[in-house]
């Protein structure tokens, strides 16, 4: 689902500049920061474009809400090379949420074991398109948390009015982080939450088009996230889960149709694929209805 930068696309100098010192550069981790509508993914993909012909790019998709590498409440690894750059791999895991609130631990741990898979694959550079999720005393927290493990080697801030110097005040003095801040470019279009409800829609609807029914026997199968505390079949109807690898990485996404305690399944709806490598169910807060619209518990 990774998507290349279009050709019309207007480039500030800022971001050139940015290009230019990466390219001189024989690896770095690069963290994108700032609020949404600020271009955050659009610079991402612009640096995974212009540094993808000097060896494997990693672009990390750490925006849940408004994904590009996978399907909504996944964080995405998309490992790239040539030019333009294509995917040669992709990897996710799975958060269980449109926003790290609520489900910040899973965020952190999805983030940084995504970031040791780009670095053992051979990626040169890691670009990571950090949330939009930047107001208030817990984003900012979490802000600073996200950083200080990974540990990026520079931290683009895109900001207008030092809104993210809270943020920014923590790492200035850290040894081998830079910190550039930039304005946003004028020429990004700010995207309604209506609009944003509706690419989210589609991308659900898009991920399960062709669904099938499979059963996930109980026993032997590990549960992590946000498990219901009840048994209850209608405490799991719907629910977003994630079929998950013995690396916990998503072998694919499902939505629970039933809970079946007697017959020892789980009764779940997934796009047509092999899932012979399940070994634990990831659960999230969303509820998928019929018409795939996503609601948050």
């Amino acid at each position: 689902m990774f998507r290349d930068v279009n050709s019309d696309l207007i480039i500030p100098p800022e971001w050139e500049g940015i290009l230019t010192g990466l390219a001189g550069r024989e690896t770095a981790v690069v963290y994108i920061l700032g609020p949404t509508d600020v271009g955050k993914t659009t610079l991402s993909r612009y640096l995974v474009a212009g540094l993808a012909g000097k060896g494997p790019v990693a672009c990390l998709d750490a925006d849940t809400g408004q994904s590009t590498v996978g399907p909504p409440a996944t964080v995405g690894l998309a490992l790239c090379a040539g030019r333009p750059p294509r995917p040669i791999r992709t990897v996710l895991r799975f958060v269980g949420s449109l926003s790290p609130q609520g489900h910040m631990l899973q965020h952190l741990v999805s983030t940084a074991r995504l970031l040791t898979t780009a670095r053992e694959e051979g990626a040169r550079y890691v670009i990571i398109d950090s949330p939009g999720w930047v107001e208030g005393p817990v984003a900012e927290e979490f802000q600073v948390r996200m950083i200080d493990l990974l540990s990026p080697d520079l931290v683009v801030a895109i900001q207008e009015k030092g809104d993210l110097r809270g943020i920014l005040a923590n790492f200035r003095s850290r040894t081998g982080i830079t910190i550039l801040s930039i304005p946003p470019s004028p020429h990004v279009r700010a995207r309604s939450r209506g609009w944003r409800a509706h690419y989210r829609r589609e991308q659900f609807r898009s991920y399960f088009a062709g669904y099938t029914g499979a059963e996930i026997p109980l026993e032997g199968t590990g549960f992590h996230g946000k498990v219901p505390e009840s048994f209850h079949d209608d405490a799991w109807q719907n629910l977003l889960v994630a079929l998950c690898d013995r690396e916990m990485q998503v072998v694919t996404l499902a939505v629970v149709e039933q809970l079946d305690i007697p017959a020892g399944t789980l009764r779940v709806r997934v796009p047509p694929g092999d899932l012979s490598w399940v070994v634990s169910v990831q659960v999230g807060s969303i509820r998928l209805g019929a018409g795939l619209d996503g609601v948050v518990q």
